[in-house]
């Protein structure tokens, strides 16, 4: 009895929150955080040595992005008040996160050692969302 119990809910967690157990808000999230890792990885970069580190912590930042996308298109539509909650929280968690970024390349442009360094690294960042 117990058995089918469990396997009810999981059964039930499967169908509300769509493949895997994912669901768009948890998408939506885990890319905010992934804006947020970034910035805080940019804003780290001082120095040679802080960027050289910061090479391979960005490249795994946009891996993280690239899987957000996949788990994106595997969520698939979702019903229009999901879809309006989810654009608000993206926009507040990402405004932050955005402006910290862009920030932090302002400060680097000034710098073309270190962003030669990790400029690499960030080529193409735009298509990873």
């Amino acid at each position: 009895m117990r058995k089918l119990s469990i396997a009810i809910i999981m059964l039930a967690s499967f169908v509300l929150t769509g493949c895997g157990g994912d669901s768009a808000e948890n998408v939506a999230k885990d890319m905010v955080a992934n804006l947020n890792e970034m910035a805080s990885i940019l804003t780290s970069v001082t120095d040679e040595a802080s960027a050289k580190a910061a090479v391979p912590k960005i490249e795994a930042v946009r891996e993280k992005m690239r899987e957000c996308a996949k788990r994106a298109k595997a969520v698939g539509k979702v019903d229009a008040a999901t879809e309006t909650k989810i654009n608000e929280m993206m926009q507040a968690g990402m405004t932050q996160a955005m402006q910290s970024i862009a920030v932090a390349q302002e400060r680097l442009a000034a710098q073309p050692q270190l962003m030669a360094i990790i400029q690499p690294a960030m080529q193409g960042m735009e298509n990873d969302l």
